[in-house]
């Protein structure tokens, strides 16, 4: 009766651990994760983050659940010629695993725009 109970537990355990999660959102700078969200995997799919840059310079990320349609593929230095940018795209299958930095701190983006609307106005004169 034991065995029948242990054996009913770990499957139990084992289902349950099989709903994996990954963080879904567009992440962009001074602002980080835009409409975060969460998504459940689907059998046998990844959670993927893209990591946008031009040139040496980070854009934006897209982290999301991959698909059957849309499943995740690594790929490193993958390059659109026409627009110039560099697309890094990398993936993992734990609950959670593409998780995205903490949110900046509102005050640093209101020092960076501050920054820039400076500038902007030292341009125009």
């Amino acid at each position: 009766m034991k065995g029948l109970l242990l054996l009913a537990l770990s499957s139990l355990l084992c289902w349950v651990s099989a709903d994996i999660r990954c963080h879904s959102c567009y992440k962009v700078p001074v602002l980080g994760c835009v409409d975060r969200t969460s998504c459940r995997l689907e059998q046998g799919q990844k959670c993927l983050t893209t990591n946008v840059y031009l040139g040496k310079m980070w854009v934006f990320s897209n982290l999301r659940c991959g698909t059957p349609e849309e499943p995740c593929r690594e790929a490193l230095n993958q390059t659109n010629h026409k627009l110039g940018l560099t697309y890094n795209t990398t993936c993992c299958e734990k609950d959670n695993c593409n998780s995205p930095a903490p949110r900046p701190a509102p005050a640093l983006g209101l020092v960076l725009l501050a920054s820039l609307a400076g500038v902007g106005l030292w341009l125009l004169h």
